[in-house]
């Protein structure tokens, strides 16, 4: 046997070993029915301490999903948001994600994938997938995003990978909002007791009874998650931080859009949030 044969065949027992000792998952579908799947995933023999099973409302979760703006890659130069969730599938999402959390325990988190249905040139059908991944701890609702409205692939044998947190399947970025703090670049933990979640401040229903999303009409100054670019926040993970911490760090974000506190008011309190303390 050649050595370029024998190394060949170390790589692959290799390969199968690590495979072996990855992660496993534990799956059981919540729904499954035409455009939506919902799965509630765990890992085997691991227990992230979700809070889990609760009860959130489908209409404040509805507001809450209705509340994510992303910016993609190309975009960026126009300083465009864009939603992260199809109109379409906000009230249908809201509904079936306040059912799975009720069901949900403190292993899993919430798998959700939705398709829709696009025409083009009128002849044509094209499918577009968006995933996301959520979980609650205290007052925290995490949300993952990871395709959004993505094209998918037109050979239906093609195997599409569910969304996992840390992984990137497209270049956008979350934006921070009222009670919504990026946690990640493409994850958001939202405070989502807050009041503002009681009401439909980012959509509304036209006199035809159509979901219509509100338009943003100027661009807020936007803070970032913690970046390199920031000698405070640099290697801060946020998703360490107690519910108290992140909710101080949302309102100082937005008081740092409405124009309340300078930019060095705005570095010196947050350097604070983030202190080693707030953990």
């Amino acid at each position: 046997m050649s050595r370029r044969t024998v190394a060949t065949l170390l790589l692959a027992v290799g390969g199968l070993v690590i495979a072996a000792c990855g992660p496993r998952y534990v799956r059981e579908t919540f729904y499954e029915q035409r455009d939506y799947k919902l799965v509630l995933r765990g890992r085997s023999g691991t227990n992230p301490g979700f809070d889990h099973p609760a009860s959130i409302s489908a209409v404040r979760l509805t507001h809450i999903l209705a509340s994510l703006d992303v910016r993609f890659e190309e975009h960026e130069k126009k300083n465009a948001r864009t939603p992260a969730i199809p109109v379409e599938f906000l009230y249908p999402l809201g509904d079936l994600v306040s059912k799975a959390f009720a069901k949900a325990d403190a292993t899993q988190e919430l798998v959700v994938m939705a398709e829709r249905r696009e025409r083009t040139l009128k002849l044509f059908t094209e499918k577009r997938l968006t995933s996301l991944v959520l979980w609650l701890k205290g007052d925290q609702l995490y949300v993952h995003l990871s395709r959004l409205d993505w094209p998918m692939p037109k050979n239906p044998s093609e195997r599409i990978r569910e969304p996992v947190p840390g992984k990137a399947f497209q270049k956008f970025k979350v934006l921070p909002g009222t009670a919504i703090v990026p946690t990640a670049q493409q994850t958001v933990a939202v405070a989502w007791r807050d009041d503002g979640f009681r009401r439909a401040d980012a959509i509304r229903l036209s006199p035809g009874g159509r979901i219509k999303r509100r338009t943003v009409l100027m661009e807020e100054p936007e803070a970032l998650a913690p970046s390199r670019s920031r000698g405070d926040a640099e290697g801060v993970d946020l998703s360490t931080l107690s519910p108290d911490a992140l909710r101080e760090l949302a309102d100082l974000e937005e008081a740092r859009r409405a124009g309340e506190v300078g930019e060095q008011e705005y570095l010196s309190r947050r350097r604070e949030i983030l202190g080693p303390g707030r953990r």
